[in-house]
């Protein structure tokens, strides 16, 4: 798809590339936000502008600004990857399930760990379309390594040795690492320093576990999609062996999640989510070398502080399942006494 963009001259390719990461960032923040505030209908219902969807979509992008602009920056993949991450789900939920499929299959191709999202659609007992996913990306796979022929299947082994299996010796416990991988390496500080080549360990695999199980409770006890699916855009980022700062723009459809969230609680529920939207803010952007300088920078990536963030995240994912449904149980309540 992106070899038309090698043939055009440097400058023009990196301009066009541009545009599609921009495009792919602003697209994946304002689908979060149309399904954070219900979609379409329920918006015409209740009376809702879009003037409020721009402004809790705007919220998210700042909240993850610096790894916005590291992807800008760099010309990486993980907006375009987002995108699609997102398209898959409000696809789905527009009953769109072959472009839903396809979107998601394209984010997976692209990086391998959107397939995550499988276990999401596994947890809710939608084994056919989970089926039908899983297929389609093992042709989409095959037809990726078809150009090299006969060579096809030394080059599939070659990339699963090398992107899955570690066997190229990269260091999971470098600090810029901030997956869950690298802060248990980091925080073991095993005295075998091939113990931190590895993709997982024990402790990595046990604490993988329990977040993927906790994420799978709450996708059962959703009573939303956006809601649902929120805890696994954190383990997207969060459970891969390597995760850069720039992966962190999947956050993008949680963090939407959580701010609409806080125009819908009162009391201390409101206060709790205002609180992890302004950490997450300054664990992610307050970290910058552009900010605190490099020395500074380097000490919060060693101790972790945005693998911190995207876990504050992850947990208000959590929380926010049961406090949607005490939302939406209240606001029904409310409504029948109108009526």
């Amino acid at each position: 798809m992106l070899v038309p963009l090698a043939l055009l001259p440097l400058p023009v390719a990196a301009y066009l590339w541009f545009l599609i990461n921009a495009a792919s960032i602003v697209g994946a923040a304002w689908l979060s936000t149309t399904l954070a505030k219900g979609g379409e209908e329920r918006e015409r219902r209740v009376g809702k502008s879009d003037a409020s969807r721009v402004a809790l979509a705007a919220c998210a992008l700042v909240i993850v600004l610096r790894f916005v602009l590291d992807n800008f920056n760099l010309g990486q993949v993980n907006a375009l990857v987002a995108a699609l991450a997102v398209a898959h789900v409000y696809l789905y939920t527009r009953d769109k399930k072959a472009l839903s499929a396809i979107a998601l299959v394209l984010a997976a191709s692209i990086k391998l760990t959107p397939a995550m999202l499988l276990v999401y659609h596994i947890a809710k007992l939608r084994l056919k379309f989970a089926t039908a996913c899983v297929t389609l990306l093992v042709g989409v796979t095959a037809l990726s390594f078809a150009p090299f022929g006969a060579s096809s299947y030394e080059a599939f082994h070659a990339f699963v040795n090398r992107t899955v299996r570690n066997e190229q010796g990269y260091d999971f416990a470098y600090a810029g690492n901030q997956s869950l991988r690298g802060a248990v390496a980091r925080l073991t500080n095993s005295a075998e320093p091939t113990d931190s080549r590895e993709p997982w360990d024990a402790l990595t695999l046990l604490l993988a576990i329990l977040m993927l199980a906790a994420a799978v409770v709450a996708a059962i006890r959703a009573q939303s999609e956006l809601a649902g699916i929120s805890p696994f855009f954190c383990c997207v980022v969060l459970l891969s062996p390597l995760s850069w700062k720039a992966h962190y723009v999947a956050l993008a459809l949680p963090l939407a999640t959580l701010l609409a969230l806080i125009r819908r609680t009162s009391g201390v529920r409101r206060l709790l989510l205002v609180i992890t939207a302004i950490a997450s803010f300054a664990l992610f952007n307050l970290t910058s070398p552009r900010l605190i300088g490099l020395s500074a920078a380097e000490w919060s990536d060693s101790h972790s502080l945005v693998f911190s963030g995207g876990v504050l995240v992850f947990l208000a994912s959590l929380i926010i399942v049961t406090w949607e449904q005490r939302v939406r149980n209240a606001s029904r309540i409310a409504e029948g006494r109108i009526s």
